[in-house]
């Protein structure tokens, strides 16, 4: 009587094995990035009402915006990202992987917190989320 595996056994498991990672790895790999999508499109989200709050209640009495760049976006003070006070900006790093596409500056008018509607798509890598601004200033994710 002998004790032990077989290689037949052995081959077996390591299969079974291989084959669990292989159905495990690409579902953990989605979950993390869309928890980054998540994460980063709430931060966009949030950014976008503080900048229409600061318009809105006049900050150094001036307007506020937002200006998505390649790896960044930028809360300005200003009419424009162009015609800034670049001192008061704050620059807000985009995660790894997450890319913006769609609306480039946004802008919220003094005193009403009013803009042009439009919508700003955040990726990563097949997955996206929406963000609507509406004229009222009103910003949610779709």
């Amino acid at each position: 009587m002998s004790h032990g595996f077989t290689l037949i056994e052995l081959l077996i498991v390591i299969a079974l094995g291989i084959i669990i990672v292989a159905i495990t790895v690409p579902i953990g790999l989605n979950f993390y990035n869309n928890q980054i999508l998540d994460e980063a499109s709430k931060d966009i989200l949030s950014t976008l009402r503080k900048a229409q709050s600061y318009s809105m209640f006049q900050k150094n009495n001036s307007a506020f915006g937002i200006k998505f760049l390649s790896d960044s976006y930028v809360l300005f003070q200003g009419v424009s990202y162009g015609a800034r006070t670049q001192s008061q900006d704050e620059i807000f790093n985009l995660a790894s992987g997450i890319s913006t596409s769609g609306v480039n500056e946004i802008v919220f008018s003094r005193i009403a917190g009013t803009t042009t509607a439009s919508t700003l798509t955040i990726r990563s890598g097949n997955n996206n989320q929406v963000i609507s601004i509406n004229t009222y200033g009103k910003a949610e994710i779709q």
